[in-house]
């Protein structure tokens, strides 16, 4: 019978791509001028960059720059999985049965997401953009050349670890068993939510709503 794990707990997904000056000025421009407050302005600006594809289209038609949406943007990285950050319970199915583990004490091989990997890429009067959202639900991962019984030391979390770009989610990319690397899909999802969009310069400074004033 096939190994199968199950990750039960947040779904992240991030996207690094970039977004023009100008454009990321005239949103909040307009969230200022709705209320002046940083909370508020904060909130406004992430709901039109994620939610409102008219206005956002509008004020990118407006600097001649293309926008369609987030995901559809031109993406340095783009990455789905688990998030090994937030309690995350892995359930394992074989021909034992099934049993659930903690991702505690689980062997981890990092890839350290690099920002300067992606400062190069921005053009004249760009930024960068660190966008992305949070799901509840599940990924499988399937080993069907498998014989038990099941060895959680023979198991390896394989993780991209964003920090360097000012982001704190660790996002899973895959599961390797006895050396063997595991296939792996989306299951069942219940909600998503978006993350706050973390702006940083050319020169790799976060920037804020004050800098685009």
């Amino acid at each position: 019978m096939a190994l199968e794990i199950t990750t039960q707990g947040d779904i992240d997904q991030i996207v690094v791509t970039s977004l023009s000056r100008a454009f990321v000025q005239k949103i909040y421009r307009h969230c200022w001028g709705k209320n002046n407050t940083p909370y508020f302005a904060g909130n406004c600006f992430r709901g039109v960059l994620y939610f409102d594809e008219r206005l956002a289209s509008k004020y990118a038609d407006d600097v001649g720059f293309p926008w369609r949406g987030w995901l559809s943007a031109p993406k340095f990285h783009h990455r789905t999985g688990a998030s090994l950050d937030h309690g995350l319970n892995l359930l394992v199915r074989d021909g034992q049965g099934e049993r659930e583990i903690s991702s505690g004490g689980i062997a981890v091989t990092e890839n350290r997401v690099r920002l300067d990997a992606f400062l190069g890429l921005l053009g004249e009067d760009e930024v960068l953009a660190v966008l992305g959202a949070v799901d509840k639900g599940e990924m499988v991962f399937t080993l069907p050349d498998y014989t038990g019984p099941f060895d959680p030391d023979k198991l390896t979390i394989v993780v991209d670890r964003l920090s360097d770009l000012y982001c704190e989610e660790t996002v899973i990319t895959g599961l390797v068993y006895d050396g063997q690397v595991m296939g792996m899909e989306t299951g069942e999802s219940r909600g998503k939510s978006v993350v706050d969009p973390l702006l940083i310069s050319a020169e790799g400074k976060l920037l804020d709503m004050y800098d685009f004033a």
